[in-house]
């Protein structure tokens, strides 16, 4: 039983990080907001991490580390033509945003700010990942013989999640994530790719 009550303090916990710093951002975010707000004392959270930036990098890297699977069973699936993968990446990134706003805020924040670094090891899969796509997409002709991995990773990943990230914030009052997106960021992304520089 006592398990139990960790296990869900510990869920409590991750989601009052979140909701803490989407509310009042990382810097002002502090470790006494966050107990108070999972209904934990300091200590405790203290007892789990060392401090702030602990608790945010493991969800943080959780969070990575859940895109990179999802890539990984999507380029498991064999496929000769990045366009379906794309696809259901975007597709997957705007239910995510839809289902798990207070996440998928969190983690926009933490993709935008300097102070997060991801491990070697994610860093890693990721590239390799990269490379899988740059393969498949220049083998079928979707991505132009000049395009590089870093352009695969900030058209693929940080440009879908910003573009969505903007939709949502619904800056000029006329935006809704629709799934219309999907196919207007699948068409755009691959027109990019497909342009020799």
């Amino acid at each position: 039983m006592a398990r139990k009550i960790d296990e869900e303090k510990l869920v409590r916990i991750k989601q009052a990080t979140m909701k803490t710093i989407v509310d009042c951002g990382i810097e002002k975010t502090t470790i006494a907001m966050i107990a108070k707000n999972a209904n934990v004392s300091g200590g405790y959270l203290y007892r789990l991490y060392s401090g702030k930036q602990a608790l945010i990098n493991e969800l943080y890297y959780d969070k990575v580390a859940a895109i990179i699977g999802e890539l990984e069973f999507l380029i498991s699936l064999k496929h000769t033509s990045i366009a379906p993968i794309i696809k259901t990446f975007i597709q997957n990134r705007i239910v995510y945003a839809i289902n798990e706003s207070e996440a998928s805020k969190f983690f926009y924040q933490l993709l935008h700010n300097d102070n997060f670094k991801l491990p070697d090891t994610l860093k890693e899969k990721s590239l390799s990942l990269m490379k899988h796509l740059l393969d498949i997409g220049q083998k079928s002709g979707e991505i132009g013989e000049n395009v590089e991995l870093l352009d695969i990773n900030y058209h693929i990943f940080t440009y879908v999640i910003d573009y969505i990230h903007f939709k949502r914030t619904n800056f000029l009052g006329i935006e809704k994530i629709t799934n219309n997106d999907v196919n207007y960021l699948t068409d755009n992304i691959l027109n990019i790719l497909k342009k020799d520089c």
